[in-house]
């Protein structure tokens, strides 16, 4: 921008007249929004500050800031002080001498101010006046103009200025009407600490204020978001603004923080993301990598928030892959640590991807500075500045911290010389945090979900406990000689029992669990799914037949199954470390597969066999294993990232199809062995159809 950026700032919280009572605000109001200006990152505005003067240097402040400018110059004037009216309803501006019963003489006349704005030759000129327009005048004065003191009518003229030139009034509140009480400010009227100045500041120093995410704030957006901020804490205060001869939009300052809107993912990319299968998923993370190092921020802030989850994914080689390319959306800083005990001054340098490189940087404490130019940031400590500080880099992929160490010396009093302090060792840089959730603003910025940690290596204690664990349950489950040991024996009413054999479904399980376990250091998620479901099959049936009371002489057996599968499922659970349990959205195909299925198997049993008996009559406890299969294999298509639970669910439905063979093999019901065959076989299908494979461009 062209010009002059100048600012003047008349702050007031003392007055010498008792009838005005004292304002807690305009002081640390000044200090707070002269500091915002002169920022060079953000409104490096050349700025003045007037506490507590006459009306008469005000007068003359004010008349110096308008005169001798140029068109270019951009002027920005703020008042913070008391507003009274006249009898006649013309509004003055109270100053620390002023008496409120001689307000032309000792007030600033907002004619004053509206008569230099008009001569001034600058173009851009914004007034804020953040003041109460009460008035406070001594007992018995008759108010003859009992109306508002009209803003827009003392500064009417400025519309009749010509030239293109522009003039903004923005005020803190409509206008008060009086409150007497004794020649003193009505209690129910005393000011409190300026919300109003605090959203400026706040709206200018965090680029909040920056709605439409070009980089700068201008008055109009700051002014809509200050009064957003205003209403949230006193809803019966309105700012306003008027604008006389204003063309465009006035810049006040830069955004601290690029906004960046993310674009929409394509829907094949989406599909590819909830893809069962690791390659699928591998590719997408390769196809986002490309997209985060590329110039179009707002592809590259989409492809950075998809790839977070992904740090988290069940396979080790997508997790990796999506870790290193999360790193390249933060920029890479040169040094790590700040010292500045030697000269005062120090210079940092960004490098890395361009979404990397639109982190802003600012300081954590008053004596230093900060300024910025692109990927260079140049610090420099004031001499009464000590200790530890900071320089913060804030961008849309998250916050780092440069560590700054600055010791002064005390030369004034001359102490004895003390040893230095040991310098700190450089302290790592952060990893990149998931963006906070903000509020609804008019940038659509989708929340994301913390992730879980990230899954590494199974440790070599799960798989020894894992196979020493399913080699004894194979052991505990060993059928031995043909028909010398009973599965499960109900000899009141129906008399039915089944051997155990080979082929029953403790035996297979205990077996794929036991190879699953020895491949889990390789396999990984997929190979402690499979285990998972081994155990789930055998915990389930442990415990049918335990509470069902049709163990025969196998309850010492079913006893030790039902304690150890379950210890071991929770060593499982504790390896994978699963923070949330899915239980949807799920697509519909899928969704219809595994209800299917699942009715089935709670059908199969109610089937009477032709003596009349159904599984039912055995014991309630069969349909178990449909709850527990048909809510497994939802949860995996709720979330296909998760393949532990594709390969639990998947694995479970093996073994209850192999599980019922004996209706069939033993003379019991053909067609309970084909609802339990088919219920299965539904419910494997939903699972393995809930994956799709990336496309070769998407």
């Amino acid at each position: 921008m062209d010009g002059s950026r100048i600012a003047l700032i008349v702050a007031n919280d003392e007055y010498d007249d008792p009838g005005l009572r004292r304002l807690v605000a305009p002081a640390q109001d000044a200090v707070a929004l002269a500091t915002a200006l002169a920022d060079p990152s953000v409104g490096d505005f050349d700025v003045r500050v007037l506490r507590n003067e006459s009306a008469q240097e005000i007068r003359l402040a004010v008349e110096d800031f308008f005169a001798d400018r140029v068109p270019e110059d951009l002027l920005m004037l703020h008042f913070s002080c008391h507003g009274l009216k006249n009898a006649a309803g013309e509004l003055f501006l109270a100053v620390a001498d002023t008496k409120p019963t001689r307000l032309a003489s000792t007030a600033v006349a907002a004619d004053f101010v509206n008569r230099q704005m008009a001569d001034s030759r600058a173009q851009r000129i914004a007034l804020f006046l953040d003041c109460c327009y009460g008035g406070a005048f001594p007992r018995g004065m008759v108010v003859r103009a009992a109306g508002e003191a009209q803003v827009r009518d003392a500064f009417a003229g400025q519309a009749d200025v010509g030239g293109g030139r522009g003039r903004v009034i923005v005020t803190a509140s409509s206008a008060m009407e009086y409150a007497f009480e004794g020649g003193q400010l009505a209690t129910d009227s005393a000011p409190a600490p300026s919300v109003f100045t605090g959203a400026v500041v706040d709206g200018l120093t965090t680029g909040e204020a920056d709605r439409d995410g070009d980089g700068w704030v201008g008055l109009t957006e700051l002014v809509g978001y200050v009064t957003d901020r205003v209403h949230r804490v006193t809803p019966n205060q309105n700012p306003q603004m008027w604008t006389f001869g204003a063309q465009g939009e006035l810049l006040i300052a830069r955004s601290r923080v690029r906004r960046i809107t993310p674009a929409a993912l394509a829907p094949e990319l989406l599909e590819a993301l909830e893809s069962p299968l690791p390659a699928a998923r591998f590719g997408v993370v390769d196809y986002l990598r490309e997209r985060l190092a590329g110039t179009d921020l707002s592809q590259a802030y989409a492809a950075w928030q998809a790839l977070l989850p992904m740090m988290n994914d069940d396979s080790r080689r997508v997790a990796e892959a999506a870790t290193a390319a999360v790193q390249t959306g933060v920029a890479r800083v040169t040094p790590a640590v700040l010292d500045l005990s030697a000269t005062g001054t120090a210079e940092v340098r960004l490098a890395g991807t361009p979404i990397a490189l639109t982190a802003v940087a600012s300081s954590t404490v008053s004596w230093l500075t900060v300024e910025q130019d692109g990927p260079v940031i140049r610090v420099r400590a004031d001499s009464a500045g000590a200790g530890k500080a900071a320089v913060v880099l804030t961008g849309p992929t998250g916050d780092q911290t440069i560590p700054v160490r600055m010791t002064v010396p005390d030369t004034e009093s001359e102490p004895p010389a003390a040893p230095p302090e040991p310098r700190p060792e450089p302290e790592p840089s952060p990893q990149p945090e998931p963006p906070r959730k903000q509020e609804a603003s008019s940038v659509d910025e989708p929340a994301t979900v913390a992730p879980r940690a990230e899954p590494g290596t199974v440790p070599w204690w799960v798989v020894v406990v894992l196979v020493l664990g399913s080699a004894f349950l194979m052991l505990v489950n060993w059928p031995g000689a043909a028909d010398s040991r009973k599965l499960w024996y109900d000899p009141d009413p129906t008399g039915w029992y089944i051997y155990r054999s080979w082929a029953d479904p403790e035996i297979l399980a205990a077996t794929a669990a036991l190879l699953a376990a020895a491949l889990a250091r390789t396999a990984g998620p997929v190979a402690l799914g499979v285990v998972a479901g081994g155990l789930l099959s055998m915990l389930e049936d442990a415990i049918r037949i335990l509470g069902g009371g049709i163990s025969a002489d196998e309850t010492s057996a079913w006893t030790v199954t039902a304690v150890l599968t379950a210890a071991l499922l929770v060593v499982v659970f504790l390896s994978i470390r699963p923070r949330t349990w899915p239980m949807g959205p799920v697509p519909p195909p899928s969704a219809g597969l595994v209800i299917a299925g699942g009715i089935l198997l709670v059908v199969g049993p109610t089937i009477q066999g032709a003596n009349g008996y159904s599984l039912l009559t055995v014991t309630p406890l069969f349909l178990l294993g449909a709850l527990v299969a048909a809510a497994l294999a939802w949860s995996a298509i709720a979330s296909p990232s998760r393949t532990w639970l594709s390969a639990a669910a998947v694995t479970l439905a093996v073994l209850g199809a192999i599980g019922a063979a004996p209706t069939w093999t033993q003379g019991h019901s053909v067609p309970v062995f084909l609802i339990y065959l088919f219920g299965n076989l539904l419910i494997g299908a939903g699972v393995l159809s809930r994956g799709r494979r990336l496309p070769s461009r998407p």
